[in-house]
């Protein structure tokens, strides 16, 4: 069992637009299962959200009864059109982009009980995640060198403790308190609980080409979906390992392990051959390390 901390909880609340389920059974088992994509449409503070959340549930239980997950997403589609309450986790999905040619992490909601709300309830969309502190708040800057957001940087183990995921949760430049708050208390390896509020947008962008030579120029349509994951607060430094805190050793067990994951998601993507590529020992992790990756 799990002994430090694992924080990982999302709320979705809002109308359900689209379910797309689908049933399948394993290659290797033959097992059933059910998986699919849902989307919800919340409005908060006057604004318009889309949440995509993923859903998997294997058919039967351990003891070969038919799964209530399986049975509850089965019947999603009946719940389009209407109110409903997601909760769940966020998920890192880890790959190399071909294109990019590097290493891409998304961030993902994975949801896991359903159920129809009243209208009357209020739609929110909120997080709440613990781990340890992967790199420390840092600015991030536009082409204007202007800061739009502060980044801090979580690990989170899994529940065997053999491997982590890296989540990224953000302040508002206005959020001054917020700011002030982790840039005192937090450092990199500590352990901590922060939560806040997923601000999901969709934004459909028309562009008339400015290539004409007579007439009207050809008009082309761009989705931009733009995910931020706004803090509002945070837990004071978690100190003691009965509590749930990280352990240096365990901290660079994790950071070595998502490394090679690192290099074999890269060798295999690109099909390299050119022989093994060294991990990064990582040292000890100190009070003024700012980041340990």
């Amino acid at each position: 069992m799990a002994d430090f901390l694992r924080t990982n909880n999302v709320k979705i609340v809002g109308h359900l637009i689209s379910a797309d389920m689908k049933t399948g059974a394993r290659k290797d088992t033959g097992a059933g299962y059910i998986s699919g994509n849902a989307v919800v449409q919340s409005v908060i503070g006057g604004e318009k959200k889309e949440f995509e959340i993923s859903f998997y549930a294997n058919e039967q239980t351990q003891d070969k009864k038919v799964s209530k997950l399986y049975t509850s997403y089965s019947k999603m589609n009946e719940l389009v059109g209407k109110k409903v309450e997601i909760t769940g986790e966020l998920r890192e999905n880890r790959y190399y982009s071909n294109n990019a040619k590097q290493l891409v992490s998304a961030q993902q909601i994975s949801g896991r009980f359903v159920r129809g709300v009243s209208e009357a309830t209020d739609d929110v969309a909120t997080f709440e995640l613990g781990g340890f502190v992967v790199s420390e708040l840092t600015e991030r800057k536009n082409k204007k060198d202007e800061i739009y957001r502060y980044d801090l940087q979580l690990g989170q183990a899994n529940y065997a403790g053999n491997a982590m995921s890296i989540f990224t949760v953000s302040a508002r430049p206005s959020d001054i308190d917020i700011i002030k708050g982790l840039q005192s208390m937090y450092r990199a390896g500590d352990t901590v609980v922060v939560n806040g509020m997923l601000d999901w947008v969709v934004e459909v962008v028309t562009k008339e080409s400015d290539n004409v030579g007579f007439g009207s120029g050809a008009v082309h349509s761009y989705t931009n979906r733009m995910r931020s994951f706004w803090i509002s607060g945070g837990s004071k430094v978690v100190e003691k390992e009965e509590d749930g805190k990280y352990t240096q050793g365990l901290i660079r067990d994790l950071l070595s392990a998502y490394k090679a994951k690192d290099v074999e998601l890269m060798d295999s993507a690109k099909k390299n051959s050119d022989g093994d590529k060294e991990i990064e020992e990582k040292p000890p992790v100190t009070s003024r390390q700012t980041s340990l990756i």
